[in-house]
């Protein structure tokens, strides 16, 4: 081998070797945002699964509060609605529960209406129990889907990232 070739297979290697480095600050992590948008894709099959496994009633439900003259409904579906992502500003991750209410109002849980599952405590009995009869069937009836949405979507945030790095990614 003469000079000519081994000082051009050192000028490749090292053009290799930044080209592996682009490519591992494309990989080496993902920002807040990009892994909130992984893990919330991830979760929008475990929400619909959760919310089949919770149950509906057949008929309102009404409560009332201390000195008030008119009752409070609760349309069937409530609780069902009331399971999403829960945005919790300050994690990096998904959390998939029970959305309190934001607003008073004299009905909740029809379409379009707020929702407030104060009496899910009282079908599940505890957060644990919810877990137990709704959360973990509904994880292990659709990992799956959520492995699959999650791949996708890092693929993405992959992509994106290398793009910003000047790697042309053929999509």
């Amino acid at each position: 081998m003469g000079r000519g070739q081994l000082s051009n297979a050192r000028l490749i290697n090292r053009e290799i070797d930044a080209w592996i480095g682009k490519v591992e600050d494309s990989v080496k992590d993902f920002d807040r945002r990009d892994r909130k948008r992984i893990l919330y894709k991830g979760a929008q099959p475990l929400v619909r699964a959760a919310r089949k496994l919770a149950p509906k009633s057949a008929r309102a439900h009404y409560r009332r509060n201390k000195g008030d003259k008119e009752p409070i409904k609760y349309n069937p579906g409530n609780v069902r609605r009331a399971i999403k992502r829960l945005d919790l500003r300050r994690s990096k991750d998904a959390y998939v529960g029970v959305q309190n209410r934001r607003k008073k109002v004299r009905e909740y849980g029809g379409p379009g209406q707020p929702v407030d599952p104060y009496y899910a405590a009282m079908i599940y009995g505890s957060a644990a129990a919810f877990k137990r009869r709704v959360l973990t069937p509904a994880v292990v009836s659709t990992r799956q889907q959520i492995v699959g949405e999650v791949k996708k979507a890092s693929l993405t945030a992959i992509k994106k990232n290398a793009r910003r790095q000047g790697i042309s990614t053929g999509a």
